[in-house]
């Protein structure tokens, strides 16, 4: 059985050896320290965390990074970035040969193309069954605007223990092909390109009211990056920038210029070298967390709790 979330935080606090007892004003600076980060840990999940509509946050449990439209040279260190915090985390990384379910794709139309990729072949990005993708709203801007760089996930409801999928998918009834050229930028299958990466099997079991056994799984991650935007850039920070919208469902929109993540690369190149402690936290909670909560609130508290006990780092002398 899932302890609460308040058993984890005692186990936590009683948890190693016990310090003598502070003085009571450098107690109570540390009590304001620790409220202080806890707040910001929910104030920074519940800005960029985007799950599907009435779904949990979504994790990977294996990837296949694939970038297209670039040379191959340039392209390999950010992938290898980007694999190599894929690995970190935990989650397995298929090798060469692999099907991309992570796509990056590079462009200098990169509005142009986006529009016409969903306009193309809609069934790719939007889920025909619930719980898979973000709604019509988030796909329009995923459409629209300047960006540097604009993405977009899918996830599917499994069942926790047998890895298999609780819900319909795209392609169950009516997959069918799509527009070969789609699947070649999209590096796909044009006969499995819908449901391409999704668990086959649909599964049933039974559940607590409070925990569920159905966990959500991103299986598709599609990103389209500005060529001309990201001049400049070194393959660590797009690497970083690439692992943190993709190995997590960030919000799109998200307004993260009071938060220190690499979120802001955009707005400051030159003090954005990576992913920073902050993202860092978030990236691992997330991957950490054993929390089955049904409500993706009640999740994204786990995941903010478990981000307020990571200490932060030692300051440089």
């Amino acid at each position: 059985m899932i302890q609460s979330l308040a058993a984890l935080m005692t186990v936590f606090l009683l948890a190693g050896p016990q310090d003598p007892p502070l003085p009571t004003a450098q107690l109570e600076d540390v009590e304001v320290m620790a409220r202080a980060r806890a707040e910001r840990a929910r104030e920074f999940v519940g800005e960029v965390a985007a799950p599907a509509r009435g779904r949990g946050l979504g994790r990977w449990l294996n990837v296949c990074p694939g970038i297209a439209n670039l040379e191959r040279a340039v392209a390999q260190p950010i992938v290898d970035r980007l694999a190599a915090r894929a690995g970190e985390l935990g989650i397995e990384v298929e090798g060469p040969g692999c099907e991309a379910n992570i796509i990056v794709v590079f462009t200098a139309d990169a509005g142009d193309l986006t529009r016409a990729l969903v306009q193309a072949e809609p069934r790719v990005f939007r889920g025909q069954g619930g719980g898979i993708d973000r709604g019509g709203a988030a796909l329009r801007a995923f459409q629209t605007g300047e960006r540097p760089v604009r993405w977009w996930s899918l996830s599917v409801p499994i069942n926790s223990e047998t890895g298999q999928r609780a819900v319909r998918v795209p392609g169950d009834r009516s997959g069918g092909t799509v527009d070969p050229r789609v699947a070649d930028l999209l590096q796909c299958n044009p006969a499995d390109c819908v449901g391409a990466g999704v668990p086959v099997v649909q599964s049933h079991g039974g559940a607590s009211r409070l925990n569920s056994q159905i966990v959500d799984q991103i299986y598709k991650s599609i990103v389209i990056v500005d060529i001309d935007a990201v001049a400049g850039l070194n393959a660590d920070q797009l690497g970083d920038y690439l692992a943190m919208v993709t190995l997590a469902q960030v919000d799109l929109e998200a307004d993260t210029v009071p938060f220190d993540t690499v979120l802001n690369l955009f707005e400051d190149p030159r003090g954005v070298t990576g992913l920073t402690e902050w993202d860092w936290s978030y990236l691992q909670a997330l991957y950490s967390s054993t929390s089955r909560r049904r409500s993706a609130g009640a999740q994204a508290t786990a995941v903010a709790a478990i981000i307020a006990r990571t200490p932060p780092p030692e300051p440089e002398e």
